[in-house]
């Protein structure tokens, strides 16, 4: 994985019960790492931290000999200063699907 030239990755909630040392309820994070599907050997990597620092994935990634990240526009993935983050897309087309549906109720 971390000889990829493309990344994908990303970091989304999880609420652990039970956890030692934090109320239920409490947030905690996967972070999670993919390469492409078009790989040879495509590979996800999921990691369970307790915050949402980007320095996990600039700890994570310190190896990493690609170039380009493909996540969202988290200010955390900022900190993976030598590499280039590329945008996803998909927040753009939430955007374009509201007004798309916003226009089709007013008519």
């Amino acid at each position: 994985m971390l000889n990829e030239t493309l990344l994908h990755a990303n970091e989304t909630v999880l609420e652990v019960l039970h956890e030692p040392g934090k109320e239920a309820g409490s947030k905690s994070y996967v972070w999670v790492y993919r390469t492409s599907k078009y790989n040879t050997h495509p590979a996800v990597l999921y990691e369970y931290k307790l915050g949402r620092s980007g320095d996990y994935a600039k700890k994570f990634l310190v190896d990493w000999k690609g170039t380009y990240l493909h996540c969202d526009g988290y200010t955390g993935y900022k900190k993976l200063m030598d590499k280039s983050l590329c945008g996803c897309l998909v927040h753009a087309k939430r955007k374009f699907h509201e007004a798309y549906e916003v226009n089709r109720s007013n008519e």
